[in-house]
């Protein structure tokens, strides 16, 4: 027996599934952006947190 306060299981599923890929997305953005800028200008502050020099 379900509990009142809760949805089918499929919907509870799909719900599931679409904030993981959401989540796996949000992850997969933020590798990209943070390994490959885009950004040519060496002084953009993205490169701050690739600066081997820990930023002293």
């Amino acid at each position: 027996m379900e509990h009142h306060m809760t949805g089918p299981l499929l919907g509870n599923l799909m719900i599931i599934a679409a904030s993981g890929a959401i989540t796996i997305g949000c992850f997969v953005a933020m590798f990209k952006m943070l390994l490959w800028p885009g950004e040519t200008s060496r002084q953009h502050p993205k490169y701050d947190i690739l600066r081997d020099d820990n930023g002293d």
